[in-house]
């Protein structure tokens, strides 16, 4: 069985000891990890790959909790900060056929952004897993299930289409029965009803059911906005968290996305439900209380961009402005330059095995472990930017980026090697997936010349 031995690297294991090695090894064997230690590696097998990691951190890969497929927004959204025309308007723009091709760019991101684990909310799934299947990442899957009708919605008027909720129901269902389990394991399944104010109390319950039955988790949007919150006190004179404890979904199998504007009293309540939270870019949300709480939390890109690195910074500078404004002046000097908590590490733990817990997979991945999957990122430390370092953890959180990605493995299949893809001719895809954007913007500005020309006059287009 073919098998990888990892030398002389920096190895942060992530595992619940904080164990860390100076000069440390980790050996692979097929899919699994069956030796991690410190000092000299052990001599090398018959046809086993040597990775020489001198110079370079080892971790676990990124686990991102929380994301969705929506890069052919970008260069677009950014000039036309209007979610009710932009972004779900362009939504009504994608077709099914475009989600294999969008699908690869966004696995090749994952990829070169050390992710090699996320899940992923969305809708057509099909073609995305698809993409999974090929590129080699693991993936959580979820089929968002809403049923609101988004013509009205952007006019701030909510009216439920029950026909649109069955069959995006039926979609999920759907991906269950095609998808669980499949691309030798690094496929799941999750239903993903996509929050309390655009599915129904009734298909709430229907998901719970299905995932009851089938033995799966749910993920939904939970208190992501007021909008949410009030649609929720209208029709059930509850909060969101509320709501879903009325309907027996918020329990340990349930991941909320966001939470940022849960009240004292749905934190109480989410702590003894035992309910984990998607943390992304509210940065000003209170995260490090959370954990101390007894909360699983995880880290999530959201859209657009899946740089878990900027991720750490923004919310890095986010808790500094929020001990600022909760400390008071009084406490200004002892966060002079950044609040005790969280930690550098403490994000790391969050991006590794805290996402495996959220997403129920920590006997499986998230640290460097014997017997766990072989899931294992090199991070290069040889650059001007994070050496010379007292501690290279805390550079690669404050400084590090994607480009620093040396290696990824996932399930003991080398996915990145010397910086570069090595399991996809990543020109191919993305050549392809910028095509389909195109396509994507062409269909949208043939009913909102309107919108299209906003963007135009902000950002000028090339003539030729």
């Amino acid at each position: 069985m073919p098998g990888i031995l990892i030398q002389d690297g920096f190895v942060a294991t992530m595992d619940d000891r904080k164990t860390i090695y100076r000069r440390g090894f980790v050996r692979v064997t097929g899919d699994r990890i069956t030796a991690v230690g410190s000092g000299a590696p052990p001599p090398p097998l018959p046809g086993e790959t040597v990775i020489d990691a001198a110079g370079k951190a080892v971790l676990p890969g990124f686990v991102n909790v929380h994301t969705h497929i929506q890069q052919y927004f970008r260069g677009f959204y950014e000039y036309n900060d209007d979610f009710a025309n932009v972004s779900l308007g362009l939504e009504k723009y994608r077709h099914p056929d475009d989600m294999e091709d969008l699908g690869l760019a966004t696995c090749a991101e994952f990829i070169y952004a050390g992710c090699t684990t996320f899940q992923n909310m969305y809708t057509y799934q099909d073609g995305f897993a698809r993409a999974v299947a090929e590129a080699g990442n693991r993936a959580v899957l979820g089929s968002d299930i809403e049923e609101v009708d988004i013509e009205e919605l952007k006019r701030g008027v909510f009216r439920y289409l029950p026909d649109k909720g069955r069959e995006a129901f039926d979609r999920g269902v759907s991906l269950h029965r095609q998808w669980h389990g499949k691309a030798d394991g690094r496929i799941t399944v999750v239903m993903a009803p996509k929050a309390a104010d655009l599915a129904t109390a009734e298909t709430y319950r229907k998901c719970k059911k299905y995932a009851d039955d089938n033995e799966l988790r749910i993920t939904t949007h939970l208190s992501q906005h007021w909008r949410e919150v009030s649609q929720v006190r209208k029709l059930h004179n509850m909060t969101p968290p509320r709501l879903l404890e009325s309907l027996g979904v918020l329990n340990e199998r349930l991941s909320g996305a966001h939470c940022s504007f849960i009240t004292r009293e749905d934190l109480e309540l989410m702590v003894r439900s035992g309910v984990a939270i998607m943390h992304c870019r509210a940065v000003n949300n209170p995260f490090v209380e959370w954990i101390d709480r007894g909360i699983t939390v995880g880290l999530g890109t959201d859209d657009f961009n899946h740089d878990m690195f900027t991720l750490f910074r923004q919310n890095l500078l986010g808790q500094r402005i929020r001990a600022r404004l909760v400390g008071g002046a009084d406490d200004a000097e002892s966060i002079r330059f950044y609040p005790a908590r969280p930690t550098c590490y403490e994000f790391l733990e969050m991006a590794t095995r805290g996402g495996a817990k959220l997403l129920g997979m920590d006997d499986r991945i998230g640290s460097l472990e014997k017997g766990k999957k072989g899931d294992i990122i090199l991070i290069d430390l040889e650059n001007p930017l994070l050496m010379p370092t007292n501690e290279p953890l805390t550079s690669i959180v404050l400084y590090g980026g994607p480009s620093d990605v040396d290696t990824v493995i996932v399930d003991g299949r080398i996915l990145k090697c010397a910086k570069r893809l090595a399991a996809m001719d990543y020109r191919r895809v993305l050549e392809k997936a910028q095509k389909k954007v195109e396509q994507i913007i062409g269909r949208f500005e043939g009913e909102h010349p309107d919108q299209v020309a906003i963007w135009r006059a902000k950002a000028p287009q090339p003539t030729e």
